[in-house]
């Protein structure tokens, strides 16, 4: 009943979107999330996407009563994804046309159907309330490469709480949160990400790198 109840839920936000919802599965893999593809496919021709800022208003997300992550790239293509039922290692969000984005402590970890996908990682970042000040620590993130071989690239890591109670908004309700600056060097250079997290120990809003294909990607918790 859980699983219908969510499925009944999730159908609204896609309906309400104008988004294309895809049955198929493969291999054990939920298929490509096309509103991220195609905006990796478009981003130097097409800039006049649909904005979920516009089309979702706090009511109709109060109204839904369910985790819901707001996703969006750097050419401006955006979208809502929701959590995934059942428990895995991490939270799974799952996007309007199929796609994944799974976040471990609101890191991260593994996308499916983005371009350059991360099929997974391991962080030994503290949890957050015990980053006083800083941390340091290893991070490997494993990228699918040609031929259906993985790319597992290791990072060394530093994390910083630079601000504490401070006041954001985000889709027109204010939280109090701590910024963390993240500062990562690797195979692929240096790559930073931010986080700003709540009361609770939610990440409301981040900026994080997701590969070079990608660049970095915002991710805001929308819900309550």
């Amino acid at each position: 009943m859980e699983v219908i109840k969510f499925l009944t839920k999730i159908a609204f936000v896609f309906v309400l979107l104008s988004c294309t919802n895809t049955p198929e599965f493969e291999t054990g893999e939920i298929r490509t999330f096309q509103l991220l593809e195609e905006a990796l496919e478009k981003r130097n021709s097409l800039k006049n996407f649909p904005d979920s800022r516009k089309l979702l208003s706090r009511k109709q997300i109060d109204n839904f009563n369910m985790p819901i992550l707001f996703v969006e790239l750097k050419s401006g293509q955006n979208g809502t994804l929701t959590l995934y039922p059942g428990q895995g290692d991490g939270q799974t969000w799952l996007g309007a046309d199929g796609a994944t984005i799974t976040l471990d402590q609101g890191v991260l970890k593994a996308s499916r159907g983005m371009g350059d996908d991360i099929m997974g990682g391991k962080s030994f970042m503290p949890n957050w309330q015990e980053i006083k000040k800083s941390a340091s620590y290893q991070r490997n993130i494993s990228y699918l490469a040609g031929n259906n071989l993985l790319n597992n690239m290791n990072f060394m890591c530093h994390i910083t709480n630079v601000s504490k109670e401070k006041i954001i908004d985000v889709w027109g309700l204010s939280f109090t949160v701590d910024e963390y600056s993240e500062s990562c060097s690797g195979p692929m250079g240096k790559i930073k990400n931010t986080y700003l997290v709540d009361k609770k120990g939610m990440v409301r809003k981040s900026s994080q790198f997701h590969s070079e294909t990608v660049g970095q990607i915002l991710i805001e918790r929308i819900d309550r």
